[in-house]
This record gives C-alpha cells, structure tokens and sequence, in this order.
C-alpha cells in the first residue's frame, strides 16, 4: 500500500476537519441563516399575500352578490313603478271616458228634453192656428148664411180631424 492516496496524515486529516468544520460554521452563520430567514420571511409574505388575495376575493364576491341584490331590487322597484303608471295610467283613462260618458249622456237628455219641449210647443201653436183657422172658416161659412146643420157637420169634421191629429202626436 504505497500508494500516496491512500497515506493518511492525521495531522492533515485533523485540520482539514477543523477547517471543513470552521467553513461549515461561517457558512450556516453568514450565508445560510440569512438566506434562511429570507426564505422564511418570503414564504411569510406569500402567505400573507396569498390570505389577503383570498380575503380580497371573499370580498370581491360579496360585492358582487351585493350588487347583484341591488341591481335586482332596482328591476323589481323599476317594474313596479312601471306597473304603478300603467295602472295610474288606466284608471285616469277610464276616469275621462267614464266623465265623457257621463256628459255625452246628460248632453243627450239635455237635448231630447229640448226637443221635447220644443215639440209640444209646435203642436200647440199648430193647434192653436187650427183652431184660428177653423173660427175664420166658421166665420166665414156663417156669412154666407150656410144651413145650421151643414155647419154643424162641417164643425163637427173638423174637430174630428184636430182629435186625430193629436192622437198621432
């Protein structure tokens, strides 16, 4: 075993532990505690960040029903006012025909009152000239000194005629 690899010097062997062990510590001291601590402090903040997206997404869908909520309150209110005028709409429409209706129909008898009257004073004044008419045929049948029964026929007709005449009024 001459073999110069495989000579071991424990005074080499005991310094190169003592410096692996020295580098060992220097290292975990300086390079790996704080690249530690940073990879903690980074897995903190992506945590952090990561509970702040989640809570800012339960946030985000809370609003989201929320609105929702109000946008569909907002279309219920809307179609009930909407409903609302329609219906206000309808019953001041059949308010004005109704009171149209009404005013025609008074109208109406108004005037069939009117004509009525009106009517009954043509017959009269009708009657009234026949009458006037009758007296100067009378009159006049008399001055020519007619027999008192041809007169009496002649009043007789013509009364019968001024009857008849009313009756068909």
């Amino acid at each position: 075993m001459d073999n110069p690899l495989f000579i071991i010097d424990p005074g080499l062997f005991i310094w190169s532990i003592i410096i692996f062990l020295l580098v060992l510590f220097i290292l975990k001291r300086y390079a790996w505690t704080p690249l530690l601590n940073f990879i903690d402090e980074r897995e903190k903040e992506i945590s952090d960040s990561l509970a702040m997206a989640e809570s800012a997404k339960a946030d985000l869908e809370q609003v989201r029903e929320e609105s929702e909520k109000i946008l569909n309150e907002a279309k219920n209110q809307s179609k009930s006012i909407v409903s609302d005028g329609k219906q206000r709409a309808e019953q001041s429409a059949n308010t004005i025909l109704n009171d149209a209706k009404q005013k025609s129909d008074e109208f109406v008898l108004d005037a069939k009152k009117k004509i009525d009257v009106e009517k009954k004073r043509a017959i009269k004044e009708i009657k009234e000239e026949v009458v006037d008419l009758s007296l100067d045929l009378a009159s006049q049948v008399l001055q020519r000194n007619v027999k008192d029964e041809d007169n009496n026929k002649f009043v007789q007709s013509s009364l019968k005629e001024i009857n008849t005449d009313e009756a068909k009024s």
